[in-house]
């Protein structure tokens, strides 16, 4: 199993609106190895917020499928990523990426 980790530095104040996008699934649900999606907002950061987007997947190849499809260039449309643009909340981007030694599950 792999895992993609994107890690968003947000201006403060906008994590809610932020991680609100998440809501309604936009298409990777639909992508072949897709298993699973976490969003999480890190506390106790001063200057920032930090929202991490975590997906898991059946293997990287599943993962670099769903970044050449339709689904994720309409999912990422109007996401403004340009310093240059003043309004968007997106300070800083990072994608990191892993493979899943063990994972255990109990809900």
């Amino acid at each position: 199993m792999f895992m993609a980790e994107n890690r968003l530095e947000l201006k403060k104040g906008s994590a809610e609106e932020t991680t609100k996008r998440f809501y309604n699934r936009q298409g990777i649900e639909n992508i072949e190895g897709f298993k699973d999606m976490l969003v999480t907002v890190s506390r106790e950061i001063e200057d920032i917020e930090e929202v991490k987007i975590l997906t898991i997947w059946d293997s990287e190849e599943c993962f670099k499928n769903w970044l050449k499809s339709d689904e994720f260039k309409e999912a990422h449309k109007n996401v403004r990523q340009n310093k240059e643009d003043s309004q968007s909340p997106i300070l800083k981007n990072e994608v990191s990426t892993y493979s899943i030694a063990y994972k255990y599950v109990e809900y």
